[in-house]
Parts: structure tokens; C-alpha cells; sequence
């Protein structure tokens, strides 16, 4: 059997299997995530002889630190880091992976590029109960770097182990911390360019009742796990991190994890994921996600910056093309009208539609009819590059038309369809998530 779709043909003539075919790319925020969320099924892959990657895209540097001797590491940001990566190479040798990568090292870095370092985002608990960004984000965070970089070096790892399937967090993060909601866009962002599926892991799937439990099993693209033969080694992967959790016993011989905030849960049976037809980060995103909103401030000023450049250039382009006439028939034809026109068109939907935001959209628009009309002021001669002609009045108005209607396009939910890979019958959508009883794992 195969854990998440049917296993891609190796082409290595010395594959002992197919099941050695099935190559999981684990995508996970800070070390423990992977032990605490699929700690079962990465050690069930193991067994069944998959190629497992775990990717881990901090180091929890500002992660509690529990026990008292080792009270040290408490506001050590950098001895806590290097305590953690300890913590980590320990518990993946519990669960028998081999190929473990910080987001940012050699090995998962673009090529090119020096190494770096993705510095936990930290997080604050907000009114309503969910985890939320701190007001005062590090300018190495996780949350603070470019989109576009993470997702590159992601794709560099991809581009090494060639995965059969990705499996990351839901849309929340599972708990809203904002590095889990980072790594879920960045892995489905990379999910859908090397056209895999993406698993998402249902929070609280083992506790749900009722209705919910229903769902659950008649949902064809959730699979679950039976991670009982793993508990031995998830447990003993769990007691290598100390400093962000407890193992404790519980009545009738069940082991339970204790976390920084005193709560406690029972190691589960099970772990589970929901299959996400086409992923896409717009659509597995929260609602108004883009590609600009992804960028770190700096990024989004610089965007919105080449934007009225580029609107400013294409307008100074159509203001003087515009005039240009070609003669069919002894007839002419304002040619140069009409290309002007469809240049500022395409500019103008192509930049809505790349970053998916209407301030691009804006500043591009901005930069297009400043330019134009600063042009068409009269020169010291009296001459104006655009003239009062049919041609001079369409491009007066043409373009302040198109962009008005380029903005104010709604914008239109991305269409349901294939598989890319995953379940027969994934088209069909089942629960985005279910976290009943779900707490936030430790950091």
C-alpha cells in the first residue's frame, strides 16, 4: 500500500519496490511540529521503506522553555536555537528519517544563494483565542521574508528529492500560529508548481463526534493513519524535546503530552490529512490572500514602486505612438491608437492578475495616466503630442476607462477540477478542517 496516492515510477533499476517509489515531503514551522502533528505516519513511511524529507522552517527560537534545569536557555535566543537543533537530530533518529533540512541551509537553500537563517516569528494569543502575528516582528523572521524566497528555497528541495506528495498544515496553520500559516502557503505554493498533491493534516481529527466524526469517514480525500505501532518511538521522540514539552502518564496505561500552557492530551491512535484538489495558495489562503499581500513590507513598497514605473513608461510609450497611422487601401488606420490602447490593457489586467491586488493595479494606473498627461500638456511652441483629434481624445479617456474597469473587476473564486494526482473523487470537497478538542502544539 501507499500512504498518499499511488507511488511515481522510479526509474532507478534498483528499486526494490514501488513502496520505495513513494517519496513524502514533510513541510513543517518549528522542531516538534513534525513528532507532535505526523510523528506516526512519518515513522509508518519509514517502515514501509518511502523516502521521507522533513523540512523544518525555523528553529523555535522563541518557543518556551519548560523544565527549570534547563532554565538557561530561557530568553537565549541563540542557545535555545542550537539547543532545539539538538532536540530535533535526536528525534528524527527515533523516528528513522535520514533527511532532515532547516529551510535556509546549503541543502535547502537556492542555488546561488548564501545560507541563512529563518528566525521564528514568535506569536501573542489574541481575544478570540487563536494564536496571531507579534506586533513587533524580527526583521529575520519566518513571516518577515520574501514570499517568493521561501517558496524558492522550497523548490530547491523539491528539485532535489522529487516528492510523490507534500504534506503541510491546513490554511490556519492549524492554530493560526503565523509560521504554520506560512508553511502551509509556501508548501502549497510548491505542491502546485511541481504538480504533486498536497495533503493538509486535519487538526483534531481523533476527537471528533457526532456529525463531524461522520463526515470525516465518508470524505474520500481524508486519509488516516493507524499509528499504534509507531508509539514506542513517538514517545521516545517527544522526550527529546524537552524544553517544549512533557510526557505524562494517564489512566488506563495511555501516555499523554503535557505543553507550556499546562494543557494536556493523550498521544493519539491516529493521524490524518485531507487531500487538496489543485492546490493553490489563493484558494487554500484566507480570504484576500494574493501574492503581494505574501511580501514582507519592503517587498509590497517595492512592487507598488516598479509599478508606477512601469505604468509611467507604458504611458510615455502610448502618448507618443498613439498618433501613428498605417494606410490600407489609400484609407488610414490609426494603428498606433489601437496598440496603445492594448498595451495599457494588457499592462494593466496583467499586473491585477500577476499580484492578484488592486494597489498594484492602482500604482500602475497611477504611473500610466500621470505620465500621459504631463505629455500632453503644450510645449513651449504650442505643439501637444496628443491633439484635439478622435485618436487624442480616446487616449485622453481610453486608458482612465480600462483602468477604472481593471480595478474594479471582482475578484472571481478560482474554479474546482482535477485531481493533480490525488483521489479519484477529490473534486468533491469534504471538510477543511476538523479541530474539536485541538489545542496549539508547543513551539
Amino acid at each position: 500500500m501507499t500512504y498518499f496516492g499511488p507511488a511515481s515510477t522510479d526509474p532507478r533499476p534498483d528499486a526494490p519496490s514501488a513502496l520505495r517509489a513513494e517519496r513524502v515531503l514533510f513541510v513543517h514551522a518549528h522542531p516538534d511540529d513534525e513528532t507532535i502533528a505526523t510523528g506516526g505516519t512519518i515513522a509508518a513511511l519509514v517502515d514501509a521503506g518511502a523516502q521521507v524529507t522533513i523540512v523544518t522552517c525555523t528553529r523555535g527560537e522563541l518557543g518556551e522553555v519548560m523544565p527549570d534545569d534547563l532554565a538557561r536557555l530561557r530568553g537565549d535566543e541563540a542557545a535555545l536555537a542550537a539547543h532545539r537543533e539538538v532536540e530535533i537530530a535526536e528525534a528524527m533518529r527515533d523516528l528513522g528519517v535520514r533527511d532532515h533540512r532547516f529551510l535556509g541551509d546549503p541543502e535547502a537553500r537556492t542555488a546561488g544563494l548564501p545560507a541563512r537563517v529563518y528566525r521564528d516569528s514568535g506569536m501573542v494569543w489574541r481575544s478570540d483565542g487563536v494564536a496571531g502575528p507579534t506586533p513587533d516582528l524580527h526583521g529575520a523572521a519566518f513571516c518577515a521574508a520574501e514570499f517568493g524566497e521561501i517558496v524558492s528555497d522550497l523548490q530547491a528541495v523539491v528539485e532535489s528529492v522529487r516528492p510523490t506528495a507534500v504534506v503541510s498544515y491546513d490554511e490556519d496553520g492549524g492554530y493560526h500560529h503565523p509560521d504554520h500559516v506560512r508553511a502551509n502557503r509556501a508548501a502549497v505554493r510548491v505542491a502546485r508548481l511541481a504538480e504533486v498533491p498536497f495533503f493538509a493534516i486535519v487538526a483534531g481529527a481523533e476527537q471528533a463526534t457526532g456529525a463531524e466524526a461522520e463526515a470525516l469517514a465518508a470524505d474520500d480525500t481524508v486519509r488516516t493513519v493507524d499509528v499504534r505501532p509507531s508509539t514506542a518511538r513517538r514517545l521516545a521522540a517527544l522526550r527529546r524535546y524537552r524544553t517544549q514539552v512533557e510526557v505524562v502518564d494517564l489512566p488506563e496505561g495511555r501516555a499523554g503530552v503535557r505543553y507550556p500552557h499546562g494543557a494536556v492530551h493523550p498521544v493519539g491512535t491516529t493521524e490524518s490529512f485531507r487531500f487538496v484538489p489543485q492546490p493553490d495558495p489563493r484558494a487554500a489562503g484566507p480570504a484576500g490572500a494574493s501574492e503581494f499581500a505574501d511580501m514582507s513590507t519592503s517587498g509590497r513598497v517595492a512592487t507598488t514602486v516598479l509599478a508606477l514605473v512601469a505604468g509611467a513608461v507604458f504611458g510615455a510609450l502610448g502618448t507618443v505612438a498613439h498618433q501613428g497611422t498605417v494606410t490600407v487601401a489609400g484609407s488610414p488606420l490609426w494603428s498606433g491608437l489601437v496598440l496603445s490602447l492594448v498595451m495599457a490593457a494588457a499592462l494593466l489586467a496583467g499586473m491585477r492578475l500577476l499580484f492578484g491586488s488592486r494597489v498594484v493595479a492602482v500604482a500602475t494606473a497611477l504611473g500610466l495616466l500621470g505620465a500621459a498627461a504631463l505629455l500632453s500638456q503644450p510645449g513651449a511652441g504650442g505643439s501637444a503630442l496628443v491633439p484635439a483629434n478622435g485618436p487624442g481624445y480616446a487616449w485622453t479617456f481610453g486608458p482612465l476607462l480600462i483602468a477604472m474597469v481593471v480595478i474594479a473587476w471582482p475578484t472571481l473564486p478560482p474554479r474546482g477540477g482535477g485531481s493533480e494526482g490525488g483521489p479519484a473523487d477529490a473534486s468533491s470537497a469534504g471538510p477543511s478542517a476538523v479541530r474539536p478538542g485541538s489545542q496549539p502544539t508547543a513551539r
